[in-house]
């Protein structure tokens, strides 16, 4: 027994030294690389053939990969804005890019919650936790939620204007606005090799215009489609992304860090529905079905995370900064809410973490778009006002217009203001269980109001007295 005791210690031990929550050994280096608009299925570890993304499908490979990872909303802002606060979108108010009131007003029964364009100065960031810990930061690429990347803590906040980008993938020197955010990040790891770092390297590709190398663009250009997937261009602007993370690998490999780095490969939402699709999954960008939320996610650290594992377990973008805050040794901030939960122990090998559910909320509105339009609810917008619980394999969607408007709970039967999926049994949310599977729609539906309470989330209740139904 005494000997099984003294074991456990030693195992103990090893695993919070290897962590970085101890002093026997460096803290580990972050590097976490953001893509734009990157869909679940547009690259070939999970499943494509036409996508070629060699470098990240090895790493993927040789790491975890997470199929059950969320973005904290369907575009962009809301979900920077939650991965950087640690804090889900009613805490920070950044719940959509800009105007919350798209589309017609003719067609918004609602009027949508004011929207934030900006992290406010109050919040702390992860580069600003991480900072008493020893780490320096770099904010490299697109930021989109105000203020500047060294006023919310980084040491280092650069992007495309600096290289004179005028909002496409090139400037007038016809250089790559991928490569040149990757070499930046390059240089960012080889003047800081000696010390921890956080590298946020938050590319703007894949996102419109789609603008590509010519070159790479030839080769997909008259290649068989795989589907839905076919678009030449931004399969080559995919292939740039795939060349970046190998170069930022190589960096990491050829100045010994490898192992002491932990590297975590992520997109802010859904593909854009007019290049490419997420099918089985329904939806794309800007929707809150899975193919506008769930994305592709990997984590490689070589003798730490074990090689060739997949994690099945429901992950969401607030998690990674306790998860930072935990390899890293740091305090979570004094008086400060955060929402997610560390996935150290996923990474770890455990099969699941103590979490009750996953919340999204979205009191605004999103035009359609070409593309998709027969996978949202009406081809009108991608999506109305709308709140979401995952809990295990359930999954139910709170639509705020009929909720509000039409009868609430009294007539749930009948108003279509809930939709209710098995996603086990029905990964494309076709089948809604709203009206058979009662006793799970009224479990979920009492946990996401709860939830709306307890985090004070704005429901938008005013109707809008220029709406004209069609």
């Amino acid at each position: 027994m005494k000997r099984l005791h003294l074991l456990l210690i030693a195992l103990t031990l090893n695993f919070a030294l290897s962590y970085g929550s101890g002093t026997a050994q460096e803290k580990p280096n972050i590097v976490f690389i953001f893509i734009d608009d990157l869909g679940w299925k547009d690259v070939g570890y999970m499943g494509s053939t036409y996508y070629e993304t060699p470098n990240i499908d090895r790493l993927a490979k040789q790491g975890m990969i997470f199929t059950n990872a969320y973005a904290n909303a369907a575009n962009c802002a809301p979900t920077r804005a939650s991965l950087l606060s640690g804090q889900y979108t009613p805490r920070h108010g950044v719940f959509t890019v800009a105007n919350p009131a798209r589309g017609e007003s003719i067609d918004r029964r609602l009027i949508p919650i004011e929207n934030s364009r900006k992290i406010s100065l109050d919040k702390i960031t992860i580069a600003e936790a991480l900072k008493p810990a020893g780490y320096v930061s770099a904010a490299i690429g697109k930021w989109h939620v105000g203020f500047s990347p060294k006023e919310q803590g980084f040491d280092v906040g650069i992007d495309r204007p600096d290289f004179g980008y005028k909002g496409g993938h090139f400037n007038k020197d016809k250089e790559y606005l991928t490569d040149r955010l990757t070499n930046e990040a390059v240089d960012f790891i080889t003047q800081n090799k000696d010390n921890p770092f956080f590298l946020y390297l938050a590319h703007h590709a894949v996102h419109t215009p789609i603008q590509a190398k010519e070159d790479i663009t030839a080769k997909y250009t008259g290649k068989e489609p795989e589907g839905c997937h076919s678009q030449a261009e931004y399969a080559a602007m995919i292939e740039s992304v795939d060349e970046s993370v190998a170069k930022i690998n190589k960096t990491l490999k050829d100045l010994g860090l490898s192992k002491n780095t932990i590297l975590i490969f992520f997109s802010d939402n859904g593909g854009h529905g007019a290049f490419t699709c997420q099918k089985p999954l329904r939806g794309g960008k800007g929707m809150y079905f899975e193919g506008g939320i769930r994305v592709p996610m990997f984590a490689y650290w070589p003798d730490k995370i074990k090689e060739g594992t997949t994690c099945y377990d429901p992950v969401i973008s607030t998690d990674f900064y306790t998860t930072f805050l935990e390899l890293a040794g740091a305090k979570r901030p004094d008086n400060y809410s955060l929402d997610g939960e560390s996935i150290v122990p996923l990474f770890n090998g455990k099969k699941s973490i103590k979490r009750d559910a996953l919340f999204w909320h979205f009191p605004a509105y999103l035009q359609a778009y070409d593309g998709l339009k027969d996978e949202s609810r009406d081809r009108i917008f991608r999506t109305r006002p709308v709140s979401v619980i995952r809990k295990g394999e359930w999954k139910l969607l709170m639509f705020h217009e009929e909720w509000v408007l039409d009868g609430g709970r009294e007539n749930i039967e009948m108003n279509n203001s809930i939709e209710l999926y098995n996603l086990r049994n029905d990964i494309g949310e076709k089948n809604n269980l709203v009206n058979t599977k009662t006793k799970k729609r009224d479990e979920l539906l009492d946990k996401l109001i709860n939830w709306q309470n307890e985090i004070n989330a704005p429901i938008p209740t005013r109707p809008n007295q220029e709406y004209r139904e069609m």
